[in-house]
């Protein structure tokens, strides 16, 4: 009972942040699609660039099956890690921060 609802947190808050942020970037003038499919959420923003950038949460149950971890994977920086333990406006904020970061830089 507990691994369920402790997934269900974890999705509830990746799946609000990444909706809230997407809503606050299309706000800002970004066009953002969030894609929801194989245990993961994944957003891409439309920009000037080449190619689009994508942020996506990953739900990755752990070898036992006993508890279920996030992990953010920003495809055009090629980084991964781990947000378990994120707040959902951590997550929000790490979701904008990193395009900010991504949009004045020269990947």
């Amino acid at each position: 009972m507990t691994i369920i609802s402790a997934h269900n947190t974890s999705y509830t808050i990746a799946k609000s942040a990444v909706t809230k942020a997407s809503k606050q970037l299309s706000a800002a003038g970004y066009f953002t699609d969030i894609f929801c499919m194989d245990r993961r959420f994944r957003l891409v923003i439309n920009n000037d660039k080449q190619l689009p950038y994508e942020y996506a949460i990953h739900f990755i149950p752990s070898v036992n099956g006993d508890e279920t971890h996030l992990e953010v994977f920003i495809k055009n920086e090629q980084q991964r890690y781990f947000v378990d333990d994120f707040s959902e406006p951590e997550l929000i904020a790490d979701i904008i921060n990193h395009y900010q970061y991504y949009s004045t830089s020269e990947f």
